[in-house]
């Protein structure tokens, strides 16, 4: 990597070294994307034309009657681990097929509403087409309503590599906003002090919408999530160690928020309202719209989310306040703030996917996102220079923060399988615009009881406006077939670019009488091209009937060319880097119950545009953040391997070692002063296990638990002090699922975690209590009941130690939340299978901050 500094001048461009000149077309148009990346995709498809040989599966299903069976959900599933490999649906005589299957065991299953599921007997995939005997769907006996509720998926579901949270089914899941799903998720850790998440105790993690990159800072994705309805969601994904067809980015992981789309022929929707209240008021409604034909799907939904919230923050913080007479002077300060918030968010999608024929498809898909966040309140701190001595300055503050944004991306693309022998071609284009208003506002009152002059009263009044805005442009384009021996070729290129542009001006003096500060004014623009490519092979080793090997092996480059402009400072850092990303999948089949997997991955995490940003931002006269301009990425090595049984039960082994450390550090400045910065200090080691078992306790009372610990240890040169820092910690889920009969059903899901650290922030024991009742009065017609944080026990209690200084503080929210939900489901309900496809900004997420 080499990062250069221009001062007072402008910086001459940089050459790519991973692409040429560009077209001007493409240079207009998406920036960083090289003509020599469309010879390269013609050298990747040209590389894969061998001849080679493809298996058709296909058979027919037919009711209880003996007559064909049509629009019943056809699936393929991998016979060692029941995981999904293809789908589809039956035609109108009955009729199914799974065309380009790879070589090895299968069984089929079967589905349709109102009939109990069916599988067939093990199928062997060798060459050729093969004919599965017919599978007959035996009507059900129970009303509609009660078949569902029995079927349902349970809140946690682990899979081979993934673990998936449905919250489309979840009691105490609805009429929630998608933060509050995601705090209940098992690995999951939303910091509310600093607004920011973590995956398995691990920071650096990307969150996408639909496979979606938002791109949005650590802040505003949380306000996104805040803003989001859980009714409009209709699962979680999430991903520790992704392959190298996801972009290396995110050295935690992927948590994936997969909304609804209806995949049912004719026109149908759904319809969600829900109400409630803790100390403040909740409301919350969406609406899913669906016209599907055998060529045209219409989709489309909304959602909005109304309601108030509260900050409680007590913080005490011991600090060094040197002075020319007495280098040991401390300060203890003792800071309170109560802040009350409105928030009104609203979501949207529409999209057009059109199939001119049975290889082709086009779609377009639009998604938005607007988000008012409004807080105020009074803040204040008493400041002391010894535990129980004399108050010789205190200060009140009234707050008022406003926050206005939206978040726009649209994508075209086009889905085409070239045939049987030839494979399939996807290729997508995406455009995105984020806007965010910041408003700021400081009254502060300042009672000085000292006479030292070194205590000077902070400006009367601040006033923080920042505009700021994203635009994002990508293009994608992957490429998969099955080669002759039976191995599957994946391929791709990806090239996206990113401007931001901030704007942060400030104002003090007087109440009344501000003026414009230059010194503390900053204004900031930064842009990041990433030129990316990827190849990986899968497949089998392994002869005759015995176990089979799998594995996957890729390779990911990505050449990042980013510049960060202070125009108000004259100053510009740039970075220009190539980086190789390889990744290692290997998994076989211990017996038919049991099935190993190791994998392996290097991954990148790229400093938050915020982040990089040297303005400040005020939380109040005394505390401040300040960004990085020479931040740099920090890179992970990711390891783990699991275990996987077929009755459930799941556990794994994970190590991850990062260089470059990036986290979040404070320091006390100016006396009695503090600021938060992000900083490369050092490196990191962790080591994960979980455990996740599924028991039925009794008929109708399913039980899913699970279990994480890790240990994790830092080493860091912190303020000229070599600190090494370990920690065991670990957390507990469980969620109980109800069969109560009578269409009604019940759940009741806990958590706890165990004291933490990361770097130098620690946290102690936290949990809560949810539970919830939902009566199914009709197949389209549900009715829930819940209560969240039952004992109001989830607060935060964060605290920091280190050399110099240290701070502990209790952080309470409004948690404690009684809503009622109200689900209605119309129209057409013969399913046909969505379509699955990822999108051109699949992999990308967060980055803003």
């Amino acid at each position: 990597m080499k990062a250069t500094l221009y001062h007072n001048r402008k910086s001459p461009r940089l050459h790519c070294h991973f692409c040429i000149d560009l077209s001007v077309w493409t240079r207009e148009r998406f920036p960083g994307f090289s003509v020599p990346m469309l010879g390269l995709i013609g050298f990747f498809l040209l590389a894969a034309t061998e001849s080679h040989s493809q298996t058709t599966l296909n058979g027919m299903i037919r009711d209880g009657t003996d007559k064909p069976l049509p629009f019943a959900s056809v699936a393929l599933l991998n016979a060692i681990d029941s995981s999904l490999a293809k789908g589809t649906a039956s035609d109108q005589q009955g009729l199914y097929a799974f065309e380009n299957v790879r070589t090895g065991r299968y069984v089929v299953r079967a589905t349709a509403v109102g009939y109990q599921k069916t599988h067939s007997a093990l199928v062997e995939v060798t060459t050729g087409t093969i004919t599965v005997p017919t599978l007959t769907l035996s009507e059900v006996s129970s009303k509609l309503a009660e078949v569902q509720v029995t079927a349902k998926k349970p809140f946690v579901e682990q899979q081979i590599d993934r673990m998936v949270i449905n919250v489309a089914n979840s009691i105490v899941g609805s009429g929630s906003s998608a933060l509050e799903v995601l705090e209940k998720t098992p690995g999951v850790t939303v910091d509310y002090q600093n607004e920011r998440l973590q995956l398995r105790g691990k920071e650096g993690v990307i969150v996408q919408v639909d496979g979606k990159q938002t791109y949005l800072s650590a802040q505003d994705v949380i306000a996104l999530l805040r803003s989001m309805s859980s009714d409009n969601i209709d699962k979680i994904e999430l991903i520790t160690n992704p392959s190298a067809r996801y972009d290396a980015a995110g050295n935690s992981g992927i948590i994936n928020i997969r909304l609804k789309k209806n995949g049912n022929l004719g026109t149908n929707g759904t319809v969600s309202v829900a109400g409630g209240s803790g100390r403040f008021d909740r409301e919350r409604g969406s609406l899913q719209l669906n016209h599907r034909t055998q060529k045209v799907n219409l989709f489309g939904n909304y959602s909005l989310n109304r309601g108030g919230n509260y900050w409680d923050l007590q913080l005490d913080r011991n600090q060094p306040d040197p002075s020319p007479s007495d280098a040991l002077r401390r300060n203890l300060v003792s800071q309170y703030t109560h802040l009350t918030f409105r928030d009104l968010g609203q979501n949207a999608k529409a999209g057009l996917d059109f199939s001119p024929t049975t290889k082709t498809t086009i779609g377009v898909v639009w998604t938005g996102f607007w988000s008012d966040h409004r807080e105020k309140g009074p803040a204040g701190a008493t400041f002391r220079r010894s535990a129980g001595g004399p108050v010789y300055l205190q200060m009140q503050t009234h707050k008022t923060y406003d926050v206005l944004s939206q978040n726009q991306v649209g994508n075209l693309n086009l889905q085409h399988t070239f045939g049987e022998k030839k494979g399939q071609l996807t290729m997508d284009v995406d455009l995105g615009h984020f806007t965010r208003q910041y408003t700021n506002s400081l009254l502060t009152e300042t009672l000085v009881l000292t006479s030292d002059s070194d205590v000077q009263p902070p400006a009367g009044a601040l006033l923080i406006t920042q505009p700021s805005t994203v635009d994002i442009r990508t293009f994608k384009a992957d490429y998969n077939r099955t080669l002759s021996n039976g191995w599957k070729l994946e391929t791709g290129l990806k090239s996206a670019f990113v401007k931001t542009d901030n704007d942060l001006r400030l104002s003090s003096g007087p109440a009344g009488a501000l003026v414009p500060d230059p010194a503390l004014s900053n204004h900031f623009q930064y842009t990041e091209r990433v030129n990316a490519g990827y190849i990986s092979f899968s497949g089998q080793l392994g002869r005759g009937d015995g176990p089979k090997t799998e594995i996957q092996a890729g390779l990911r480059a990505e050449h990042t060319h980013s510049e960060g402009n202070s125009l108000t400072l004259n100053q510009i850092v740039a970075r220009d880097y190539l980086k190789w990303f390889p990744s290692l999948f290997v998994s076989r089949a211990l017996s038919p119950n049991q099935t190993l997997t190791f994998s392996y991955s290097y991954r990148i995490d790229r400093p938050n545009y915020q982040n990089l940003n040297p303005a400040r931002g005020y939380v109040d006269p005394y505390a401040y953040n300040q960004g990085n301009a020479y931040l740099k990425p920090q890179f992970t090595h990711a390891l783990e391997g699991k275990l996987s049984f077929k009755n459930g039960i799941f556990t794994s082994l994970g190590a991850n070692y990062t260089t470059d450390l990036m986290f979040f550090t404070i320091h006390a400045t100016e006396g009695n002063k503090t600021y938060v910065t992000m900083e490369n200090l050092g490196s990191s080691q962790g080591y994960i296990t979980t455990l996740s078992w599924p028991v039925t306790v009794m008929k109708g009372w399913q039980l899913q638990t699970n279990v994480l610990g890790y240990y994790n240890r830092f080493r860091y040169n912190y303020e000229g002090t070599i600190l090494q820092i370990e920690n065991v910690a670990g957390r507990l889920n469980g969620n109980n699922a109800f069969t109560l009969g009578h269409g009604w059903t019940a759940e009741l899901n806990g958590w706890v975690s165990t004291p933490a650290v990361n770097g130098i922030w620690t946290s102690p024991w936290l949990g809560a209590l949810d539970t919830g009742i939902q009566k199914a009065v009709s197949s389209d017609l549900k009715l829930k009941f819940s209560v969240q944080d039952v004992f109001h026990t989830n607060r935060f209690r964060p605290s920091v130690n280190t050399p110099m200084a240290n701070q502990k503080g209790v952080l309470t929210f409004d948690t404690r939340i009684a809503l009622l939900n109200l689900t209605y489901s119309f129209g057409n309900q013969q399913v046909k299978a969505a379509r699955q496809r990822r999108t051109g900004s699949d992999d990308e997420i967060r980055r803003t901050n």
